[in-house]
């Protein structure tokens, strides 16, 4: 049997990765950020699972526990998003491709929307979008790019998704 699912189609991903940059600050984000970002967007009930919940951020904790649960059972939410990434890099590299994320942002990391490469009727059709404009897209592209990513207090810890042991904090 066939089974399909939007994380592992790239095409899908494009499309994540578009909608989460319209509507983080600048249209600008790190890449590490954007991956974590795009879980959340597909798995937006995982959000309830961010321990402690950040206080920079607190006002939608409430708001949290009103996105429906969701249907999958996810057993191994690290190994998901380790999975997620080739995904999750080939969508980018198209996008770079086209122009339509900045090459020079890219190579340093940093994940740019050139929204002017993107056609009004497009912007539109994503700005339409039903969760585009629900709650679980608000935190996801508003309030998390906000929370600090790196170290035991950062989002990488908080999420359980990726490892921030050897994270070199700046001060």
């Amino acid at each position: 049997m066939l089974i399909y699912h939007p994380a592992f189609d790239a095409s899908h991903c494009v499309y994540r990765v578009i909608a989460i940059l319209m509507g983080v600050k600048g249209n600008s984000v790190a890449w590490d950020v954007l991956r974590v970002l795009d879980y959340f967007y597909l798995f937006p009930a995982q959000l309830k699972k961010i321990e402690p919940w950040p206080v920079s951020i607190k006002e939608y904790k409430g708001k949290v526990k009103a996105i429906p649960d969701q249907f999958e059972d996810i057993s191994n939410p690290a190994r998901l998003f380790f999975d997620l990434k080739e995904f999750q890099r080939s969508a980018i590299m198209e996008l770079v491709a086209k122009g339509i994320v900045d090459r020079e942002g890219f190579e340093r990391g940093e994940i740019k929307l050139n929204k002017d490469m993107l056609p009004d009727e497009f912007i539109g059709f994503v700005l339409a979008d039903e969760f585009v404009n629900g709650m679980a897209y608000k935190i996801i592209s508003h309030a998390l790019p906000d929370v600090e990513f790196n170290g035991a207090s950062g989002l990488k810890n908080r999420s359980g998704l990726m490892e921030y042991r050897y994270d070199v904090i700046s001060k």
